[in-house]
């Protein structure tokens, strides 16, 4: 996108390789907003080279404070700065304790190149449908801190941010500056799921997490995130509320696909008809329930 002064305003891209105008404008949150701010460039560079070789760019990797992830205690939460990328993530001996399985999942996450440039923030502001990193935070229950030109700051909820296809809750002059999640106990389930045309270095098909908080074999807390399924990266609200005061099992499984169906809207195309969407995203509602319940006979779920 462009500010009003034709200069392009500030970009983010993603570990998909997108990237997202976060519509900028110059202010002492942002220095050098003048300038084009580029920050991994995965995609931006390919789509729009031409035009950025004409001009001087600022990268945000030359701003450490933007980068970074901190466990604050005492609010039960887990900061990541706005520039943090998909590598910094699989680096951190704190993501990986909370998240034992993270690399795992990151693996899934286009190219280790990649990886090493396109950020968090990118990845939610692209706004694409099935987002690899934006599916994972939205089970983790992740917000996000928008900063206006007057450096005023807001918090919203990632699940809030997504309007529409491409659309976003944010103002022109906002830029996102953090991410936020409350951190995941020992004894809590996360799970990341993902089918692509190939197995690496690919976009979904469909993709889904989720986490759940279970005590005495009930669950009592649970969040189901999808990507592919309908406009833009979902929060099964709806499937979630349905998994509260039930038990672990495979009649709860059953039960949460038949909502987690009505919650969602997928279209054919490329990557696959709208039943195939829909198939692929019950079997792997069904891979989250095995990989937290093993025990669980698949024959109960078909």
């Amino acid at each position: 996108g462009n500010t009003g002064n034709g200069l392009v305003a500030p970009i983010s891209t993603s570990p998909n390789g997108h990237f997202q105008s976060q519509n900028g404008h110059d202010s002492n949150p942002f220095p050098h907003a003048s300038h084009p701010l580029l920050s991994g460039g995965t995609d931006l560079l390919v789509q729009r080279l031409d035009e950025l070789r004409e001009q001087p760019v600022r990268l945000l990797f030359d701003q450490s404070g933007r980068r970074g992830i901190r466990h604050e205690a005492g609010a039960g939460r887990v900061v990541l700065g706005a520039a943090t990328t998909a590598s910094q993530l699989l680096e951190s001996e704190l993501m990986r304790r909370l998240l034992p399985r993270l690399p795992d999942y990151l693996k899934l996450v286009s190219s280790t190149p990649i990886r090493n440039m396109g950020t968090v923030a990118g990845n939610f502001v692209n706004a694409s449908p099935i987002g690899d990193l934006t599916i994972m935070f939205l089970a983790l229950g992740a917000s996000v801190t928008l900063a206006d030109a007057s450096g005023a700051t807001r918090t919203v909820p990632l699940a809030e941010l997504y309007l529409g296809y491409k659309k976003l809750a944010k103002a022109p002059d906002e830029q996102v500056t953090e991410i936020s999640f409350p951190a995941p106990r020992s004894d809590d389930f996360f799970n990341f799921e993902k089918v692509s045309k190939r197995t690496h270095l690919d976009i979904a098909s469909v993709n889904t997490a989720a986490w759940l908080r279970v005590e005495n074999g009930v669950i009592t807390a649970a969040r189901l995130s999808a990507g592919g399924v309908g406009p833009v990266p979902l929060l099964l609200r709806r499937t979630g509320e349905y998994l509260l005061g039930r038990e672990l099992n495979a009649e709860t499984v059953a039960g949460a696909n038949e909502v987690m169906q009505e919650e969602i809207s997928p279209i054919g195309d490329v990557r696959g008809t709208a039943a195939y969407k829909r198939l692929l995203l019950r079997q792997l509602l069904f891979a989250h329930f095995l990989r937290f319940v093993p025990e669980l006979k698949l024959v109960e779920l078909i």
